[in-house]
């Protein structure tokens, strides 16, 4: 049974991300883990956290957690196992813990919200999708899960150079889920990078794509994010699969990588080698 694990803090697109992954769950017959951790406050005088204080966010952390675990078995009817858990401490720490122990399919959070999310959970989003070695889906607010049939791996030259880096069998397995095709985008953002030198480069790909039986397509522009979103918006896909590893494109734009992963219009996946 594929393992969901899902962070939450029970903002709007954390608990958005909660439902989607269930109905995800419930479409490949999956099970799901919620996760909370409650996180130390630091007070603007630096004065430590009450035993009282921090008693009552963990009250209110497991009262919550059981509130959506109730509310993701009965939207699933019950087909869906739902499981909890609760730490305290940092949540890039205790998160890569506990997925070392589940050894999830994928780990899906929220993406954006309002402001105020975007600065106190975007950042985990964010940190997850880099450093997490798991696969990381970041989730639209409001989006809900439907038929995934298109997937477009979003890639730089060096990507191709250097060969896909992930495992082909993960990439057959989520078309074989999803009964998906796959297509490749080559973002040019860069003067020395022609798209006569990603289609020879791309020729390294094809002995180990050619089971996904992927099309290729290139897109010219200044801005990672702007030319992903200009793609998407002339050619609609369900999910982007993004490499976020040392040579990257969201390694090279930073700045441009979180605007991908937060303000995408369709959900993102990270995949690391």
């Amino acid at each position: 049974m594929k393992s969901i694990v899902v962070p939450v803090n029970f903002t709007g697109s954390s608990s958005n991300a909660a439902r989607y992954a269930a109905d995800m769950a419930l479409a490949v017959q999956g099970e799901l883990h919620l996760i909370h951790v409650v996180q130390f406050p630091v007070t603007p005088a630096e004065i430590p956290t009450s035993d009282i204080m921090f008693e009552e966010l963990q009250r209110n952390g497991e009262t919550l957690l059981e509130a959506l675990k109730k509310e993701l078995t009965d939207r699933t009817n019950g087909y869906v196992p739902v499981s909890t858990h609760m730490d305290t401490g940092g949540v890039e720490y205790h998160l890569q813990k506990y997925c070392d122990r589940i050894k999830p399919f994928v780990v899906v959070m929220g993406a954006s919200g309002n402001f105020l999310e975007r600065m106190f959970a975007g950042s985990n989003t964010v940190r997850a999708v880099h450093h997490l070695p798991y696969p990381v889906l970041v989730i639209p607010d409001k989006a809900a899960f439907h038929a995934i049939r298109k997937i477009v791996l979003a890639c730089d030259l060096d990507d191709i150079a250097s060969g896909i880096p992930v495992s082909v069998s993960f990439l057959s397995e989520l078309r074989d889920l999803f009964s998906a095709h796959f297509e490749v985008v080559n973002v040019i953002t860069r003067s020395e990078q022609s798209e006569g030198q990603a289609v020879f480069e791309f020729d390294s790909w094809k002995d180990r794509l050619q089971e996904i039986y992927p099309e290729i397509h290139f897109v010219h522009t200044n801005k990672v994010d702007e030319g992903i979103n200009d793609y998407l918006a002339g050619h609609p896909a369900d999910l982007l699969l993004v490499f976020p590893k040392s040579h990257s494109l969201l390694e090279f734009h930073r700045s441009q990588a979180k605007k991908v992963v937060l303000h995408c219009p369709i959900p993102v996946m990270s995949l690391h080698e």
